[in-house]
């Protein structure tokens, strides 16, 4: 069975918003179906939007926003990181990355921030927020 992506778990992955997300979608940049209506996303068509030349500037601005206001705040109020890893990867194998750690973000109950990247074979995730439930994301993913 096919896995189909939400418009909200893309606007999680990427860190571009809804009404973004929707002017792709107007334009042709970011190409799905609506089903039942509502706007899902196959892997393929998810990796066709974030390889799309026209996308990765946002993309970029996106994750070093992320980095950037993580470091401009200094008031935490628990224990906070921000991870970035790298995993060389086929566009395939990324999609998977990519859904392991959307789901556990989601799953975080807005704890952990996610953003995605794919890039010439390398696949960037970045996770931000709680300390302790980040580590256990990254953990789980190792196995560990």
């Amino acid at each position: 069975m096919e896995k189909y992506y939400s418009i909200n778990d893309i606007a999680e992955m990427t860190g571009l918003s809804d009404r973004t997300l929707r002017n792709y979608i107007k334009s042709g940049t970011l190409n799905g179906e609506k089903i039942d209506g509502v706007w899902q996303f196959t892997a393929e068509e998810y990796g066709d939007f974030i390889t799309d030349k026209s996308v990765i500037p946002s993309l970029k601005a996106k994750k070093n926003a992320l980095v950037y206001d993580f470091l401009l705040n200094e008031k935490k109020k628990a224990p906070e990181m921000c991870s970035i890893l790298d995993f060389p990867a086929d566009l395939t194998e990324a999609m998977k990355i990519s859904d392991f750690f959307c789901s556990m973000a989601n799953a975080s109950a807005g704890k952990v921030r996610m953003n995605f990247s794919y890039q010439g074979g390398n696949a960037r995730v970045m996770l931000e927020g709680d300390a302790v439930t980040a580590a256990k994301i990254i953990g789980k993913y190792f196995g560990k």
